[in-house]
């Protein structure tokens, strides 16, 4: 498996376009969120020239995305999701950055798993927090469903919920921190 990281402007047209894609296929076929798309991509008002995106492949197919987003711009959760923060306030600094559009199907694999539970999305993960490194983060925020905790605890991570979690279009999500260093 191999990850490549990058901007739109790094990443090459077939892995953009391809990433664009695969979040369309999990995200609006697949999971059936209400979200916007035109001709098959998913892309949304979050996918700016400063978003870093981090792409799973194997044998040349996307099995894995996540975008990663600096909280001093506008980003999901901060715009869309506040209230996921209950009373704290919107992070808004240049070592904290959101993780946002994480997905881990594969979808041309005969074996059915989960997008928290398959080592694709460890992997993914593990790539996303060396990326985040690498661009001085030290925690990660995310809007994410419960199942992001079993993921987290499985993959070794320091994770904890900013605030409870709330039922957002009949969906339980939380805020979740993620600590990336020592």
């Amino acid at each position: 498996m191999e990850f490549i990281t990058g901007t739109s402007q790094n990443l090459t047209n077939e892995v953009f376009l391809g990433l664009a894609r695969y979040r369309h296929k999990v995200f609006i076929k697949t999971l059936g969120w209400d979200l916007a798309a035109d001709a098959g991509l998913e892309l949304d008002q979050f996918d700016r020239p400063d978003t870093i995106y981090v792409v799973a492949r194997e044998q040349g197919d996307c099995v894995g995305v996540a975008r990663l987003l600096p909280t001093l711009q506008p980003y999901l959760l901060g715009e869309i999701f506040p209230q996921l923060l209950a009373d704290a306030p919107i992070p808004r600094s240049a070592d904290v950055w959101e993780l946002s559009r994480f997905a881990a199907f594969d979808f041309s694999s005969n074996v059915l798993s989960g997008q928290f539970s398959s080592p694709t999305a460890i992997g993914l993960l593990h790539a996303v927090q060396q990326c985040a490194l690498r661009h001085q983060a030290s925690r990660l925020i995310t809007v994410s469903p419960l199942g992001v905790e079993r993921l987290l605890r499985k993959a070794g991570f320091r994770a904890y919920r900013a605030a409870p979690p709330q039922i957002v279009d009949g969906h339980p999500l939380f805020a979740c921190w993620i600590d990336l260093t020592t």
